[in-house]
């Protein structure tokens, strides 16, 4: 089930895509501090929803999952026993 709904995901975002694109199919030059580029206007909203995904992906990462492992890595050694003070007094 999972499989396919993927497969039909997939799908709708190619199509959704292909029309972004031949809809807004003007060049548009993007001026950045290190060039320049023209691409059509529908790449360039493309990029920027994927470069917006990733960086979103990625701060949420950094911001949710790295310290919940950290936290559950410092409860699981604390229970153990080998906690860092515990050294330090020994």
């Amino acid at each position: 089930m999972f499989r396919w709904t993927l497969i039909i995901f997939i799908l709708l975002a190619a199509v959704a895509g292909l029309v972004l694109g031949v809809l807004n199919a003007e060049p548009v030059a993007l001026d950045l501090v290190f060039g320049q580029f023209t691409l059509p206007l529908g790449g360039l909203v493309l990029l920027a929803l994927a470069a917006g995904i990733l960086l979103g992906l990625l701060l949420a990462w950094l911001l949710f999952i790295v310290p919940g492992r950290f936290r559950r890595g410092r409860s699981q050694r604390k229970d153990k026993g080998t906690d860092l003070a515990d050294h330090r007094n020994a």
